[in-house]
């Protein structure tokens, strides 16, 4: 089927106006925006690095050959970064992201793919890829069995260790209110995700999706487990900074820039 013509007659234009919530494209600018946030969080400086997700606007191929070039011209070291599939990742086709990460971004393989550990001195990360095959208008996640086994796997590593559990995604570990909404946009199987993350007392969450800042607790919970970040396309300032503290994930206030 031609690029140009998609399912309901729409253009690609069309489609990339739809995905783009009405924003105007400007590859130039968001390239720049990901770069100057790259030169921020390197200034501030990490012991690691999360991107939650939503790295191109489709999934295809040279869109993530853009993304692997703003990284390289940043000069990060991939061993301290790891990258995430967001819904957008995988709208070309549902392999999307492991191409890749076999291609592109095969240097952030080891500490980004799926099922994979990223054992660090004070916690033990899980990268879960929430991304389902689905059409591009919509936006909903969810985690698949061996995702989850990946998760106890964390958990458990992190017990052992006497250490914090992060687990990073894009979206969410909770429920979008309105039912329509969450069957669109939501995390489908949200309920069966969370004695899965509530397994650990000191586990943490970080996501993306929601392109705001937010601090939620699991229920019963009296502080905030769950941190959400702002798209860094919309605001190259909107960096979160954490420090582990014990078990304890704590976010650190980052001046503005």
């Amino acid at each position: 089927e031609p690029e140009a013509r998609r399912p309901g007659g729409l253009t690609a234009a069309a489609r990339r106006g739809f995905l783009n919530l009405g924003r105007a494209i400007d590859e130039g600018g968001r390239r720049r925006s990901f770069a100057e946030a790259l030169g921020r969080a390197m200034a501030l400086g990490f012991d690691h690095l999360v991107v939650t997700g939503d790295l191109t606007e489709e999934g295809t191929l040279q869109q993530f050959e853009a993304v692997a070039s703003v990284l390289d011209e940043a000069g990060v070291n991939p061993a301290r970064v790891t990258l995430l599939p967001g819904n957008h990742d995988v709208y070309a086709h549902a392999n999307a992201w492991v191409d890749a990460l076999e291609g592109p971004l095969k240097a952030y393989a080891r500490t980004s793919a799926p099922g994979m550990l990223v054992d660090l001195a004070d916690l033990v990360l899980a990268p879960v890829s929430t991304t389902r095959a689905q059409r591009w208008w919509r936006s909903a996640g969810e985690v698949s069995s061996p995702e989850r086994r990946c998760i106890a796997l964390a958990l458990q590593t992190a017990a052992r260790r006497g250490v914090a559990a992060l687990i990073a995604q894009h979206h969410p570990p909770t429920r979008v209110h309105r039912a329509a909404w969450h069957w669109f946009d939501g995390l489908l199987d949200h309920a069966a995700m969370r004695p899965v993350l509530r397994a650990l007392e000191n586990t943490y969450v970080l996501h993306g999706h929601l392109h705001q800042r937010r601090d939620d607790r699991f229920e019963g919970e009296s502080l905030a487990h769950i941190f959400g970040a702002a798209a860094v396309v919309e605001d190259p300032g909107a960096l979160r900074r954490y420090q582990v503290v014990g078990e304890t994930l704590v976010p650190i206030e980052v001046a503005a820039s």
